[in-house]
């Protein structure tokens, strides 16, 4: 992956804006409590994200450790060198768009994705198997994992053989759906490289949604007071985004089909449509109404 230097690549404006954004994103008590999960090495019993069931290591792990909190709060030191972390075509895409357009707040919200994604990754690396595994073997580690890369993993996103990062990677998607509510996703149009419409993917089994118009508009507005204020003043992102009731969704099964992905490498789409043996009741905001009509019926309302 080609990383250019941002300082060169882009105009004061999208690199202030970009800079700015990311920094704001990172510092909040979210990414802290997010990226020191991953430097212990162990999710958070309720931030653990995509379990029916798991391990009783996680189980007992009511919190992440002082020291990994410490080490997460510290990472803000070197948020600048992180900006610089950024490929090439997606930085060019994203200088490409005319400041204020709808497509300058995609392909903003896409570089963001994808460098917090690239943070979590390069986090991982440099602190594995992480401190809540640092005095456990490799026989130990990999009991533990029970066939799994990593336990910071996001269940439709674990194609690690053909992820540039390996397992990386897989946390880095894992932290995409703790920051902004799913892995980012886009509509890529026929080009395959357009960023028309922005989606997320939650886990837990949940359809791919679409982002409304009033979630990017709140997207826009944070951006906009971010570069509006003090770069020392903080200010809440709007994230994590979860489905609005009546959204267009889409089955994972199907969203590389309908051009609906980041990467065309991210997830492997098997043959056959997988089967289901629950469907997840907020997925089908129609039937939700229906039933509840049908309950009002019965009970004589």
């Amino acid at each position: 992956m080609d990383h250019p230097n941002l300082q060169a690549e882009l105009a004061h404006d999208h690199l202030s804006t970009f800079k700015r954004t990311l920094t704001g994103i990172l510092s909040t008590t979210l990414a802290e409590r997010t990226f020191a999960q991953i430097i212990d090495g162990l999710p958070t019993r309720d931030d653990v994200g995509y379990f029916p069931t798991y391990s009783q290591e996680i189980r007992d792990n009511a919190a992440s450790s002082a020291e990994a909190m410490g080490a997460a709060r510290r990472l803000r030191e070197h948020f600048n060198t992180y900006t610089t972390l950024v490929d090439a075509k997606l930085a060019q895409a994203y200088q490409d768009a005319s400041p204020g357009s709808g497509e300058f707040y995609l392909r903003l919200l896409e570089l963001l994705a994808v460098a917090c994604h690239d943070i979590a990754a390069l986090v991982y690396v440099d602190t594995q198997p992480g401190l809540r595994r640092a005095g456990q073997s490799l026989e130990q580690r990999l009991a533990a994992l029970e066939g799994r890369p990593t336990d910071l993993m996001h269940e439709d996103y674990y194609d690690l053989q053909q992820y540039p990062k390996g397992v990386g990677d897989v946390v880095g998607y894992w932290a995409e759906y703790h920051l902004f509510g799913g892995v980012v996703l886009f509509d890529r149009g026929e080009s395959g490289t357009g960023c028309k419409r922005a989606f997320l993917h939650p886990v837990g089994g949940f359809r791919i949604f679409q982002l409304s118009d009033s979630q990017i508009q709140q997207f826009v507005e944070y951006v906009q007071r971010l570069v509006e204020v003090p770069e020392d003043t903080q200010a809440q992102p709007p994230f994590p985004f979860s489905a609005e009731k009546y959204t267009y969704r889409v089955d994972p099964f199907d969203a590389m089909a309908l051009g609906i992905y980041r990467d065309r490498y991210e997830r492997i789409i098997p043959r056959d449509r997988p089967a289901r043996c629950v469907q997840r009741l907020a997925d089908f905001p129609e039937l939700q109404d229906a039933m509840v009509q049908i309950n009002r019926d019965d009970s004589g309302e």
